[in-house]
């Protein structure tokens, strides 16, 4: 043990780490690795690999594997951030310096890490602190607002901050989008980088990626220091090779969805294609919010 965690080996690649695998791997360090470690600090990896290995999996939504109930691999880990299993595993290798703080926050959510442990993996991997208001979110929500926001159903609707962060969603929306009620749910985070999102959202390049692209792209040049907003979009175009083509090949701009008609293919309809509209509007007391409400499309389907 060092600190209380558990020191893995560099050279494993560990895909679940059960209690045997991790008692092994503590017999097999030596007093000279041990020191070493006290003296050059100890690898920001080996460190990741025994928060990774240590989270339960069920708490994480995933299944048991080979009966371990414990433990992440490199690449369930990349999936529930949101990002390549390449761009994690630099993290873990300590290959770059350049990752974004959404990016470690998403890390520290899905391993579960305590304050001081947040506060060690942004010192080990980027050399600063944690920022002190990370989401960018809103205030508290007034219950009114709330209130406001239930009463939309059965259609979904939701309040988002000026980086696409859910801060609020209905009961109808978490239905339809059970992500959006999870912790940091971000409505372009997921539409652009989960892979279900691509059959869900019908027609995904073209009703979906090109346009919340083209609100990226308008929401950096309108508020440069905006530093939320730059690190969601480099953290898009990091990790997609179809989010980097289609930023280089159209640089069109779009403020908002609000009077867009899409498809959608939800499992919670059965997995039935249905047409609908969104709506969003801005709350006066704070206009880089967004409220939004889905409904159906009633040019397609009058009677619904």
């Amino acid at each position: 043990m060092n600190g209380g965690h558990v020191i893995l080996s560099e050279s494993k690649n560990y895909l679940y780490a059960t209690a045997e695998e991790i008692a092994e791997e503590i017999a097999e360090v030596t007093a000279e690795e041990v020191a070493e470690d006290v003296d050059e600090g100890e690898s920001i990896g080996r460190l990741l690999r025994a928060w990774r290995a240590r989270v339960i999996r069920r708490d994480a939504g995933l299944l048991a594997v080979r009966n371990a109930t414990t433990g992440l691999s490199q690449a369930e880990v990349a999936r529930l951030v949101g990002v390549s299993e390449g761009w994690y595993r630099s993290l873990e290798r300590g290959t770059r310096r350049d990752f974004s703080d959404s990016f470690l926050l998403r890390v520290i959510e899905t391993l579960q890490l305590s304050e001081a442990e947040e506060l060690t993996l942004f010192l080990g991997a980027v050399g600063r602190r944690p920022p002190q208001d990370p989401a960018g979110r809103l205030a508290d929500l007034d219950p009114e607002v709330l209130a406001l926001l239930e009463h939309q159903a059965p259609n979904p609707a939701y309040i988002s901050d000026g980086a696409w962060n859910v801060v609020a969603a209905n009961s109808a929306m978490a239905q339809w989008f059970p992500w959006s009620v999870a912790p940091r749910a971000n409505i372009m985070r997921w539409a652009l980088l989960a892979p279900e999102a691509r059959t869900q959202l019908v027609d995904w390049e073209m009703k979906f990626a090109r346009i919340y692209l083209a609100m990226l792209r308008l929401a950096n040049n309108r508020d440069p220091g905006n530093s939320p907003v730059r690190s969601l979009t480099r953290d898009i175009l990091a990790a997609d090779a179809d989010c980097r083509r289609l930023w280089t090949e159209d640089h069109s701009v779009v403020e908002h969805r609000s009077g867009h008609r899409f498809a959608l293919r939800l499992p919670f309809h059965g997995d039935k294609e249905i047409d609908v509209m969104s709506h969003v509007f801005r709350p006066m007391e704070c206009p880089e919010s967004r409220f939004v409400i889905i409904t159906p499309d009633r040019a397609v389907d009058p009677t619904r």
